[in-house]
């Protein structure tokens, strides 16, 4: 290849990779608006490698089960059926005017993006032939 060709080749390499990481991100930010953040809490991080049903080594020796907490006295616990609940949280309106901007902003990336990598793949196509 000349000069010309491998300026073309790393042009369409950046615009490919970078199709690819915003069309990750997008699904990333879509998932997690469905389902909620995927990381989890620094407290669960801990423990997610612990299976409470996994076996012990064979040398390993079975801890004692931690001693179960004495009960309240029923005074106390009559004392905190009476108070009031708390109110529930309430979901903000779906028509609001910044979440229907924020949702057609969404919409055309991935309109965006979905044209970008279709227009990659007919580019290495138009390459290859």
């Amino acid at each position: 290849m000349n000069g010309s060709g491998w300026f073309k080749f790393g042009a369409i390499a950046l615009a490919m990779a970078f199709c690819l990481f915003f069309g990750v991100s997008l699904a990333t930010q879509g998932t997690e608006r469905i389902h909620g953040p995927l990381t989890k809490p620094p407290g669960e991080a801990s423990a997610a490698g612990v299976r409470p049903n996994s076996a012990a080594p064979a040398g390993a020796k079975k801890s004692a089960p931690p001693a179960p907490e004495k009960s309240e006295p029923v005074k106390k616990t009559a004392e905190k059926k009476t108070k009031p609940a708390a109110k529930a949280p309430q979901e903000p309106a779906a028509d609001t005017g910044i979440n229907r901007v924020g949702n057609k902003a969404g919409e055309l990336l991935q309109i965006i993006a979905y044209h970008g990598i279709r227009a990659i793949v007919s580019l290495f196509e138009a390459m290859l032939k």
